[in-house]
């Protein structure tokens, strides 16, 4: 229904009774759920989870493969480069169609390509018209045994007010544990350089080192440990307490310390790849964790860990309102408890620090908004005794903020500085301030220019209910008759009768739950005239989700103008008026308050067959109302409450 110039005016007339902002629904803490993906069907345009518990149709959802590139083995400085990316950092948001078991099929034609092996996951999108985000908001931390998590994202159909925070730091790829490899089991020789660039995780007496941090490609068998980088994740320390890589995102992640403790050793934690050149651009739309950082080697039991990496954030709104809130997606700085302080190691090798995450920004900044994806220091080594010296770690690389929009907003304040070198202790004469040639990380990026990745081919086919024998309709005097039987009802949870206007846009008219009945009735005591399309929706008890052919059923009537319907009432925000028209023409639609004093006047223009008019009534005292409308031959006056 095209507005006219009338309309527009009258319009105008309601806006200064009628305020359109809408009260929002508020968020905080954990509002994604996440998915492990075991399948991907490209024939039937769905995937396969390892639990559906959950998820039901029209969730919005992103899809997003975590690791998966290949790279070098070689023992040499090339080791944990990436030679295939292959689909690592791939993602497109999505709407689910229908749930079947564990079977989820998607609404829209799944766009990329996705290796399931490869940790690839399902994530909810909660979507809203308009929401608040009312109290600091993170994810559940990426987990690599579960496959899932580290990811908030955020949709609204107008507005996402940003009241509070988002914080994902230190919620992306894991830094390498620590593993003591005590002696005498595991000892040292100045005869028997350690300068290999993987070990396994337990190595030998002499050969062994810290173990890497996590990246896009995943770990090898007996490779897990030592110098290499592996992709973005940072290489451990080798033997004997030299300090672990830092994480790579954007930015590269900074090499680890050397040591001069028993056995002294240059053979550092190489820092994880900058994965700049793999994505960050609309021509190769990938995204990434950060990547944790590489642990120290640690033989004391007094080493630190690899910092983690930092999370995703989207969000998804035509405006984002904020007042100086912030998103946090940092890395993390190597951290273990144990120690007196726990961001220092105490003789041992240090870890390199995590690298920043990414933050997606779908929309226009409203106000002002703080976005920090920084890559974290490496950790600080080197107690006493003087004459030894444990390599500190790196740094972690910088990580991404990328918006919408053809240049970078003054309105946002983002920060993608990488992490600085750890150091040696101030409690070490000889090696105090010393950065024992540990290396700061690379700095990330800021860029405008973002696309969210979305098909917009609909290929959603509901699925047929097995067990329905027949779904048929009727018209009555008193409404339309609905009738449907069923050979079977043993799983079945409920039934919901739906119709619609525009074969588009079905609404729920009753839902009926299942007593065991297999020949059920049901009548639609309104009286619609024009064709409504009737539709019935099986929700099994394993939350899958079934729909009957649809059933069309046409009144015809003398009159011109025929009221259709009123929804919703009570109404809060919107009032939705349906009305049959068989020819065109203009109608007047005036709202009266309780006393009859005409509050809100428009002039709408309206076609032949179905017309939706659509009236904000967010601002209204709450209150009992009349609406009348009236065209050439019609008038009618039907009455609705402000909640």
């Amino acid at each position: 229904m095209k507005p006219t110039k009338a309309l527009i005016s009258g319009c105008l007339l309601i806006a200064c009774i009628i305020s359109f902002s809408a009260k929002t629904q508020s968020i905080s803490g954990i509002v994604n759920s996440y998915y492990q993906v075991t399948a991907v069907n490209t024939g039937s345009n769905s995937v396969t989870v390892s639990n559906s518990t959950g998820l039901t149709p029209k969730t919005r959802v992103l899809l997003i493969q975590m690791k998966g590139a290949t790279i070098d083995a070689s023992n040499s400085s090339s080791y944990g480069g990436i030679t295939a990316i292959n689909n690592a950092g791939n993602y497109e948001m999505n709407t689910i169609c229908n749930v079947s078991g564990n079977d989820v099929y998607l609404e829209f034609q799944i766009m990329n390509s996705y290796t399931p092996g490869d940790t690839v996951q399902l994530v909810t999108v909660p979507s809203y018209k308009s929401v608040t985000v009312s109290d600091s908001i993170k994810s559940t931390p990426w987990s690599s045994a579960a496959a899932t998590g580290g990811i908030v994202a955020i949709e609204a159909a107008d507005t996402i007010y940003l009241n509070s925070g988002i914080d994902v730091s230190g919620q992306g790829f894991v830094g390498g544990a620590l593993f003591n490899y005590g002696t005498p089991t595991y000892n040292c020789s100045f005869l028997d350089p350690v300068t290999a660039y993987y070990f396994s995780i337990i190595g030998t007496m002499y050969q062994n080192g810290g173990i890497k941090g996590e990246g896009i490609a995943d770990y090898i068998g007996s490779e897990e440990a030592g110098r290499g980088k592996l992709a973005n994740g940072g290489g451990g320390g080798d033997n004997q307490n030299t300090g672990g890589g830092g994480g790579g995102n954007y930015g590269a992640g900074g090499f680890g310390g050397q040591s001069t403790a028993l056995c002294p050793n240059t053979s550092v934690g190489v820092g994880g790849l900058s994965l700049s050149s793999y994505g960050y651009s609309t021509g190769t739309n990938r995204i990434f964790f950060g990547g944790g950082g590489g642990a120290g080697h640690e033989n004391n039991a007094v080493g630190s860990p690899g910092g983690n990496g930092g999370g995703i954030v989207l969000l998804s709104a035509p405006t984002i309102i904020s007042s100086g809130m912030s998103i946090l997606a940092n890395g993390s700085k190597p951290y273990n408890p144990a120690l007196t302080d726990p961001y220092q190691a105490g003789g041992d090798g240090a870890g390199g620090g995590g690298a920043g995450g990414t933050v997606l920004i779908n929309g226009t900044i409203s106000g002002t908004i703080n976005i920090s994806a920084m890559g974290a220091d490496g950790g600080n080594a080197s107690y006493p005794p003087a004459s030894r010296c444990g390599g500190p770690g790196g740094g972690g690389g910088g990580g991404v903020v990328w918006v919408a929009g053809s240049s970078f907003p003054a309105s946002i304040t983002a920060i993608v500085t990488a992490g600085q070198n750890g150091v040696g202790s101030s409690l070490n004469a000889t090696c105090a301030g010393s950065s024992e040639g540990a290396t700061a990380g690379t700095n990330g990026n800021t860029q405008p220019n973002y696309l969210l990745p979305a098909s917009t081919t609909n290929v959603c086919t509901p699925l047929p209910i097995p067990e329905l024998e027949y779904f048929t309709g009727a018209l009555m005097d008193d409404g339309a008759l609905l009738t449907w039987l069923m050979r079977s009802t043993d799983d079945v949870y409920s039934f919901q009768l739906q119709s619609s206007t525009d074969q588009l846009n079905y609404q729920t008219i009753t839902i009926i739950k299942n007593v065991g009945k297999e020949n059920l009735t049901y009548t639609d005591s309104r009286i619609i005239y024009g064709t409504t399309y009737y539709r019935l929706m099986v929700i099994k008890t394993d939350a899958s989700v079934y729909y009957s052919e649809i059933v069309p059923l046409t009144r015809s009537s003398n009159n011109a103008l025929n009221f259709i319907s009123l929804q919703p009432n009570p109404a809060a925000d919107n009032l939705n008026i349906t009305l049959f028209a068989k020819t065109t023409g203009q109608i007047k639609t005036v709202i009266y308050n309780s006393f009859g004093q005409k509050v809100a006047s428009i002039l709408t223009q309206i076609n032949v067959g179905y017309n939706k008019l659509s009236l904000p009534v967010a601002e209204l005292p709450a209150g009992a109302y009349y609406l009348k409308i009236t065209g050439n031959d019609f008038a009618e006056v039907k009455a609705f409450i402000k909640r």
